[in-house]
């Protein structure tokens, strides 16, 4: 990985203040995670960000990131854990660097549709109506 450290630039943790910065700098987004308990039912919130500020995403094949990846589509998905599958989803999102004006579009109106607070809630409110109704209780959402 002779010349990485031109062109990678790992920023660890960035105060609140200056997150739009950042993405503004940012052409791809990398997102590995590996594939533990946590991965596979948390969705994280930096994918999304990316997504809603027209970043492109390569990000890890979890549980997350396949609830708001559709590969080629929104972003672009990888095996967990794979470093060499990871280059070689950048490597094709790269390459099909033509598409990126509507896979960032794609991505952004994922966010404004699917991850509303008012979708959201919707969701949620039919989740914790079965929950209830398992429990022999009627729901009063």
């Amino acid at each position: 990985a002779a010349g990485i450290a031109q062109q990678v630039i790992f920023t660890g943790r960035v105060p609140h203040a200056e997150v739009q910065r950042y993405y503004e700098l940012i052409d791809v987004l990398a997102y590995p995670r590996l594939p533990i308990r946590l991965t596979e039912l948390v969705t994280p919130l930096k994918p999304l960000e990316a997504m809603a500020q027209g970043r492109m995403l390569v990000a890890s094949d979890v549980g997350g990131h396949r609830e708001l990846i559709r590969h080629g589509e929104t972003g672009f998905l990888f095996r967990a854990g794979d470093a060499d599958a990871l280059a070689a989803a950048i490597d094709e999102l790269l390459a099909r660097r033509q598409r990126w004006p509507e896979i960032r579009q794609r991505a952004r109106r994922f966010v404004e549709v699917e991850r509303t607070w008012a979708t959201s809630v919707a969701r949620y409110r039919e989740v914790y109506r079965r929950a209830l109704a398992r429990c022999d209780r009627s729901p009063s959402i």
